[in-house]
């Protein structure tokens, strides 16, 4: 099965300004891995003993739509709560303590309505067709801000945030932040994001034990094999999946960009060298009958259930938990050492504003609020909880609520420490990814073409 084609059956299946986080470990559950400390928050205190001022000039009624994978029903819960925190009204209340029947008995001065969107929120297309129909958004979400960007679709928000007190310092994974901001100017508010994983059918763990968090590149081999040995089917399904992942581990676990596209334009022969290893390991792979890919029978995880182990993003977890009856695993992608550092995988997804918006600074306040602010957040978990991703709030509240998940908590914790070293990768609309995948599709084996891998430039 072709790559694009899988994305589908997947689916089916389912401002600059310094920061800082202080980091330690400790013991949680009974497992080897080792869960968090966090930092006390340097934000500002969730309960309303200190309240925070809405940055929006007054009007008669501000009229918003946010489009988000939130329902109506949520969105309207996190527009009383904003205007709860704007006017004095939280006592001592957190967004995991405040009673829903209060909110409901406030009646905002503002109208907040409601798009739904997929998790991986809105497309340029959509947003293109939305302003073409004049029915866009004022904020949406999307992990297309490069495109809506260069599509002349949003505004930078640094003149609407500047002063808003959701941005100092030590809210924000600093790498999330600079991913949404181009020549100095922040052009989203980031959200929350996704994590590249490995995800294990719990029917094919072999006598060893489980996979370890966080494996290295030696280790996985020899727990293929052990599968391997121990049951009858695919150790590994498609494992040319993990090659736009793993390059760190072949580079003295320094992290690269996906498919070390960033390296190539810098230093072709260096990163050559990379993806040679790369792909002498993944080929290795292949060679030794540990992995097949999905045109073989029994490869395909959506479809078999006949794999031991594959690649997916976080955002997939909910799907594969509810399809395997047995349950799933999870483990962190392979690195050239178990000890060292781990550069996660990510797919960012932040909140932008409009440029047709009419009311551009109540828009910007908002979604920063949505976006950033602490009981807001534990809010939105509490009434939606979306298991797989990662917040890009640094609180240890909101934290709290991820790492307490039975099945993606251990390793959402294990990312925390690193999310300030994450390596942001293209979302499937990205022309990049379509062209990496594509040419992982059709590739078996060889040497490596990097105009037909990263397309025409």
């Amino acid at each position: 099965m072709k790559k694009n084609q899988r994305r589908l059956s997947v689916y089916i299946l389912a401002l600059a300004v310094a920061f800082c986080s202080v980091l330690s470990g400790c013991n949680k559950g009974n497992d080897e891995f080792p869960s968090v400390t966090f930092p006390e928050d340097t934000s500002v205190p969730s309960s309303s003993a200190s309240t925070r001022e809405s940055t929006v000039p007054e009007a008669d009624i501000y009229n918003i739509t946010v489009a988000s994978p939130y329902s109506y029903s949520t969105v309207q819960y996190l527009a009383k709560l904003y205007y709860c925190k704007t006017h004095d009204m939280m006592g001592e209340n957190t967004g995991n303590t405040i009673s829903l029947d209060y909110l409901d008995g406030i009646d905002p001065d503002f109208i907040v309505s409601s798009v739904l969107t997929p998790v991986e929120g809105a497309t340029v297309d959509t947003v293109t067709l939305w302003n073409n129909d004049n029915r866009a958004p004022d904020v949406f979400l999307t992990s297309q801000v490069t495109e809506m960007k260069n599509n002349d679709l949003i505004i930078p928000l640094n003149d609407h945030l500047s002063d808003n007190p959701l941005l100092s310092s030590g809210r924000v994974f600093i790498s999330a932040v600079e991913q949404d901001m181009y020549d100095g100017l922040m052009y989203a508010v980031p959200y929350y994001s996704s994590v590249m994983l490995l995800v294990g059918n719990s029917e094919y763990i072999p006598s060893s034990g489980k996979l370890p968090y966080k494996p290295d590149v030696r280790q996985f081999r020899s727990y293929l094999e052990e599968i391997g040995r121990e049951y009858d089917c695919i150790p590994l399904s498609s494992g040319r999946d993990l090659i736009p992942y793993i390059n760190s581990a072949f580079n003295d676990d320094r992290s690269c960009s996906y498919m070390l596209c960033d390296e190539y334009r810098i230093n072709k022969d260096n990163t050559m060298a990379v993806i040679d290893k790369t792909l002498g390991y993944i080929n290795g792979l292949y060679g030794e009958g540990l992995t097949a890919d999905y045109t073989s029978g029994g490869s395909n995880p959506v479809f078999s259930r006949n794999a031991g182990i594959w690649t997916a993003s976080s955002s997939e977890i909910p799907n594969w938990d509810r399809y395997y009856p047995a349950g799933i695993y999870l483990a962190s992608l392979p690195a050239e050492d178990n000890t060292g550092n781990i550069s996660p995988m990510t797919t960012l997804y932040s909140f932008c504003v409009n440029k047709n918006t009419v009311n551009k600074e109540f828009a910007a306040d908002f979604a920063a609020f949505i976006a950033l602010d602490s009981d807001a957040r534990m809010l939105t978990e509490r009434l939606e909880y979306l298991n797989g991703f990662l917040p890009s709030i640094n609180s240890s509240e909101v934290w709290e609520t991820i790492t307490d998940d039975p099945v993606f908590g251990q390793l959402a914790g294990l990312y925390y420490q690193h999310l300030d070293k994450a390596v942001y990768c293209p979302g499937v609309n990205d022309r990049l990814f379509i062209s990496v995948s594509d040419y992982l599709a059709s590739y078996k084996g060889g040497a490596f073409d990097p105009e037909a891998c990263y397309g025409k430039t």
